[in-house]
């Protein structure tokens, strides 16, 4: 067993963890860094704060057994997932629209480990038994940071996409999503607690990223970044063009990053994933607070400033210069955390 789980004592601030049919959370950790591992030396092993139902699980996803041929994601939440595997996808996939239009985005490019997270009473398939068990080469997303995923993953290396996202943008747009897809009945301030005291699903956020960072140079890991891709989409479909040993001609280049472009995505029924929303509503009863509320939601760099109040971005700013100082962080990382504010 190289995996343990313990439970969250209780507190104000775990209470506010809490979202439909999730009132308790565990800290799930290694036992001891794999030693034969190289990239695991710098690994932070920060215990990761969960719900109670990833207990069951943990192990097996640590034990997950990965093929050469896999294509991996890798995220905290709400940091251009989706976005960056309909891009994956397609440029592994010959830029197969049509077949991306067909197939679900969940379908296509399955999550990991979210049958295991949510309430007993919500509609769940055991997708690790699934992705197991589908045929190569298999598309797979997670969320977990590094030492929670198979350890396979370091020994095998497949292809793995790693994307980060600025703090408080990341933030806000997981409170939307917690707020409309997991019935979250606390308020936006009482997020932001959980947000940072790292207290929310997948956290700790810093040390998520900070693994992946000190990974970016291994052949087999490509670390992009949300606002990179806002900034310059492009550039970045042709540096995973040349991850992934593809060729294609520059109108080819357009017409993908047109694709991706967000006023067609958020549009797009294969990613948006309004068909699954709608299903899980009349599977729970339970309305979604924003009944215009879409998967792909904004897509802006720098929106958590609509939202956020001054105190509460000044309060984000010291909680992220007080961790950058505690894992020693490389300057470099500030473009990443702060938005290019620093």
């Amino acid at each position: 067993m190289s995996v343990i789980c313990k439970k969250a004592p209780p507190s104000e601030i775990v209470r506010k963890a809490a979202f439909e049919g999730v009132e308790d959370h565990i800290f799930v950790e290694r036992i001891e860094r794999p030693k034969d591992i190289a990239v695991a030396a710098k690994w932070c092993m920060a215990p990761c704060f969960m719900p109670v139902y990833f207990e069951e699980a943990a192990q097996r996803i640590v034990d997950f057994p990965v093929r050469p041929d896999d294509v991996w994601i890798v995220s905290y939440p709400k940091c251009g997932t989706t976005w960056t595997q309909e891009m994956i996808w397609l440029i592994c996939n010959n830029l197969d629209y049509e077949g991306s239009a067909k197939i679900s985005l969940v379908e296509r490019f399955p999550f990991l480990e979210i049958g295991h997270m949510l309430s007993r009473d919500w509609p769940n398939e055991d997708n690790i038994a699934k992705v197991e068990n589908n045929p190569s080469p298999r598309f797979i997303k997670s969320h977990l940071p590094a030492h929670l995923l198979p350890t396979e993953l370091w020994t095998v290396k497949p292809k793995i996409v790693y994307v980060a996202r600025n703090a408080k943008d990341a933030a806000v747009s997981f409170y939307h999503h917690h707020v409309n897809i997991h019935y979250y009945k606390g308020g936006f301030e009482d997020f932001m607690d959980t947000f940072l005291d790292d207290k929310l699903m997948y956290s700790p956020y810093h040390p998520h990223i900070l693994d992946f960072w000190h990974m970016r140079n291994e052949e087999n890991i490509l670390f992009l970044t949300y606002e990179d891709m806002k900034k310059d989409l492009p550039t970045v479909i042709r540096r995973m063009m040349k991850f992934f040993g593809k060729n294609y001609t520059e109108d080819q280049i357009h017409q993908l990053a047109d694709h991706l472009s967000f006023s067609k995505f958020s549009k797009n029924p294969s990613v948006n994933l309004e068909g699954l929303l709608k299903g899980l509503e009349k599977a729970v009863n339970i309305k979604m607070k924003d009944q215009n509320y879409k998967f792909v939601r904004r897509g802006d760099c720098g929106g958590f400033r609509d939202e956020m109040s001054d105190e509460l971005i000044e309060r984000f700013d010291k909680w992220t210069e007080s961790e950058m100082k505690r894992l020693n962080c490389e300057p470099e990382l500030k473009e990443i955390f702060f938005l290019n504010e620093k």
